[in-house]
């Protein structure tokens, strides 16, 4: 009795330790997983973050509470950083979505038991497909969230590394950083199973093992490979233009916005216009929403004559919010000679509080004596589709005029860093208050100011004109649709093996 006793009080004891290892192990991924994200930006941590969680899931954790893997990395890496990107923008919801999301891992997160019947042998394929399949879903039905927190968009200021974008996507590069979790996991799970496998835990197989980080090896070096070679073959000599980013400071959009009059505001922009055309800007942009009125039946004469003193071709970015009138919120270019050209409208909604503007679905591009110019508008540069059809289009320069709540403002430029490499064409970010950015074709941020707190910032630079000639602009997101096939499949197929394992188990019961 007292040897049994003490038998036990060990094995209590044992998986005690193993609980707290794999607890601490899970939530190092989480800490991992968020500081690689701006505004931290330690980019080289999401290429092995999940591998201390993902080994505790499957190897320290009792199977029953296997989930508490998950939901600690997803809720201590998406916690914050939904509350910092939402703070109290659209309610507590939002605020707490990382935190939600926790919870529902943990009772969702159910693969282990599927690895354990299959022998492990889908674990880094049904991982890495899951992974980038549930971005494909978000990105495509939560149109308030869409791309953000991808785990690609950690390597934005790695150019040697995010050049393949233009050919396989941003799924495909987030294929590859997946693929490297993983395969790293499996690698230190048959490492630990050689070793202290406890009792009841199914091994994986060492050969297949090898073999998956022979393929990581390989993918990654070929990724890079492509990258160098890309980037290397970008020209020396592409023309080049001056534009200027103007960061007008008030983080309110101009219709709720009760202190800043229209006159108030339009001084601003003309004075920062005038700043910024004093430093050689040709091309200006401006933020979401910055005034309340169209510039075409209001202060018409006015924005005529400062494009004509500047000398400026000038993308004014407005929202309408009139009784009785459909919600507008669109941009127009006024050339140095006073004349508007087309309208372009706000493609992508947040879903909450924000109409459809009727002018939406047209993609126009200018082209002028300086180069073929488009602009988006703030959560169009959360989406692919909207920078690839303006480039489709012959866009060489993008605008991205965002009225920005503060913690976006520190991730959306990452965003609009890959809109750049997919598609080849230069990218200048303008935040009402918090972010601006002037990014090459190639993804490479030649100015970036983020202040949390807000500014006014008044962003010139250089930026070369974009070739828009990539495979992605035909292809798309052809991985990403891809990996949500694949993350069906494995729905299905999971549910499938499990039914065939309990029928076997209640068949062998039953002749015993």
């Amino acid at each position: 009795m007292t040897a049994v006793s003490g038998s036990q009080e060990v094995n209590k004891k044992d998986l005690a330790v193993r609980i707290g290892i794999g607890v601490a192990l899970s939530a190092l991924s989480g800490v991992m997983l968020l500081l690689s994200f701006p505004p931290y930006g330690l980019w080289p941590l999401a290429w092995f973050a999940l591998v201390p969680g993902v080994f505790a899931q499957h190897r320290l954790l009792p199977a029953k509470w296997a989930s508490l893997a998950p939901a600690l990395y997803s809720g201590i890496w998406l916690g914050p950083f939904m509350a910092r990107l939402f703070g109290s923008e659209f309610g507590p919801v939002f605020q707490y979505l990382g935190v939600l999301i926790g919870i529902l891992n943990f009772f969702l997160a159910k693969e282990r038991n599927f690895h354990e019947l299959t022998g492990y042998r889908w674990f880094i394929l049904q991982g890495v497909i899951n992974w980038v399949g549930f971005e494909m879903v978000r990105a495509t039905v939560i149109p308030l969230v869409a791309t953000s927190a991808f785990i690609g968009y950690t390597q934005a200021t790695q150019a040697w590394v995010i050049q393949p974008v233009s050919i396989f996507s941003v799924y495909g590069l987030n294929l590859v950083i997946m693929l490297v979790n993983h395969a790293l996991a499996q690698g230190a799970m048959a490492w630990f199973d050689r070793r202290w496998r406890p009792a009841g835990v199914v091994a994986v197989d060492g050969r297949a093992t090898r073999r998956w980080l022979a393929v990581m090896g390989v993918t990654l070096v070929v990724w890079v490979g492509i990258s160098l070679v890309i980037l290397s073959s970008a020209p020396k000599d592409a023309p080049t233009v001056r534009v200027g980013a103007l960061r007008t400071g008030y983080l309110q959009p101009a219709f709720l916005d009760e202190v800043n009059t229209d006159q108030v505001r339009f001084e601003t922009i003309a004075g920062q216009a005038r700043e910024a055309a004093q430093q050689g800007a040709q091309i200006l942009y401006t933020s979401e929403m910055v005034i309340n009125f169209d510039p075409q039946e209001e202060y018409t004469e006015e924005f005529r004559a400062l494009a004509k003193e500047t000398g400026t071709y000038m993308f004014i970015t407005y929202a309408v919010a009139k009784e009785g009138e459909p919600w507008r919120n669109e941009a127009v270019l006024l050339t140095p000679e006073g004349e508007f050209l087309g309208v372009y409208g706000k493609y992508h909604t947040w879903g909450i509080g924000e109409d459809p503007t009727p002018s939406a679905g047209v993609f126009p591009v200018f082209d002028t004596p300086l180069g073929r110019l488009a602009t988006l508008i703030c959560h169009d540069a959360n989406y692919t589709d909207v920078s690839r059809i303006l480039a489709r289009n012959g866009a060489q320069l993008i605008g991205a005029g965002f009225r920005e709540f503060r913690g976006f403002g520190e991730q959306l430029w990452t965003n609009a860093t890959f809109r750049a490499v997919e598609t080849r064409a230069s990218m200048v970010v303008t935040g009402a208050a918090t972010v601006a950015a002037i990014i090459d074709p190639y993804g490479r941020q030649l100015a970036l100011d983020v202040n949390r707190d807000g500014s006014r910032v008044t962003l010139v630079g250089d930026v070369p004109l974009g070739s828009s000639n990539t495979l992605y602009l035909y292809l798309g997101d052809w991985l990403g649709w891809i990996s949500l096939a694949g993350y069906v499949f494995f729905v299905v197929f999971e549910t499938v093996e499990k039914r065939r394992q309990k029928k076997a188990q209640e068949k062998a019961d039953a002749a015993s």
